[in-house]
């Protein structure tokens, strides 16, 4: 499970080629709209510092050496000559210590489970809860929490890891994942679905009786609240967060770092690149208040 231990910026200042202006003792790497505490974020710009500021976690950024001065004194500081390449090479290098961000434990699967043939269980870092319904052919991979009552339908895939990939890295490669997937009580989840890990740490979270559809994508650190509806095919990229109750129609697709309120409608293939009020119902491409967007077919027909 998740540990929460911390580590000394400075342990990596010879490794990286960092500078250190000020230590801090961090737990995560992330993006500055990462929902993780103890984490040191980048920062390539001064707009990147200034809202850095305001985001509650960060205890520490690695940016350009031009820069250091913009960096209010209570968070810790290093630079370098690429902040976004040395803060990926630091999560690699943390992600692979053992007990730093998890501590590895042998997979607990209640006796009232039934697990399909053909289905994957991973020996690690695993936790079903009573009464859930592993399908044939689905795959439950490492650092994936299954509440009770669950039922993951053939050929799905819990835990897979995110489509983040490291542009500094070359060659180019997907980034080593720290995260993973919490699924709460109740929930059902049909075939050929991916719900994906949390990249930095943490979970991908989908609440207690939330209904997927089939071949349903749910990216990294998205955060589905309770009684949620996702409908075949619907896209929902990574950081989505959407609120209790809400519907989400067939063929949807949701931008990365969109909110979507509680008891909000989202019509069959809306394409969402902004947040969505609580109660609202939007609908087209991109996606608008429903009646708006009536009054626009109605206009061009």
């Amino acid at each position: 499970m998740f540990t929460c231990n911390k580590i000394k910026l400075s342990e990596f200042s010879r490794i990286l080629n960092l500078q250190i202006h000020r230590d801090c003792d961090f737990s995560y790497v992330g993006k500055i709209g990462t929902s993780l505490e103890n984490r040191i974020v980048p920062c390539n710009s001064k707009n990147h510092i200034l809202e850095s500021i305001s985001k509650s976690g960060i205890v520490g950024v690695i940016t350009t050496h031009d820069l250091i001065n913009l960096v209010p004194e209570n968070i810790g500081l290093a630079s370098s000559d690429n902040p976004i390449k040395t803060t990926l090479e630091l999560h690699e290098l943390i992600s692979c210590m053992p007990d730093l961000q998890w501590k590895k434990f042998k997979s607990i699967i209640h006796p009232s489970v039934k697990i399909g043939s053909g289905a994957y269980v991973s020996e690690e870092d695993v936790k079903i809860g009573e009464n859930s319904i592993i399908h044939p052919n689905a795959t439950i991979l490492p650092r994936s929490i299954i509440e009770s009552n669950v039922m993951i339908g053939s050929g799905t895939v819990i835990g897979s890891d995110a489509f983040e990939v490291n542009k500094s890295a070359n060659p180019r490669k997907i980034l080593k994942q720290s995260g993973g997937v919490k699924i709460g009580k109740n929930v059902e989840i049909l075939s050929n679905c991916t719900i994906t890990r949390a990249t930095f740490g943490g979970f991908t979270e989908i609440g207690d009786d939330c209904k997927i559809d089939c071949k349903v994508h749910v990216a990294h650190d998205c955060i589905i609240y309770e009684k949620v509806i996702i409908a075949a095919c619907a896209e929902i990229s990574g950081r989505v967060n959407i609120g209790s109750n809400s519907f989400i129609g067939p063929n949807v697709s949701i931008t990365n770092g969109c909110t979507i309120g509680k008891d909000a409608h989202i019509t069959i293939g809306s394409v969402v690149t902004t947040n969505v009020q609580d109660c609202a119902r939007v609908s087209g491409n991109f996606a608008v208040e429903h009646n708006k967007w009536l009054q626009f077919i109605r206009a061009i027909r």
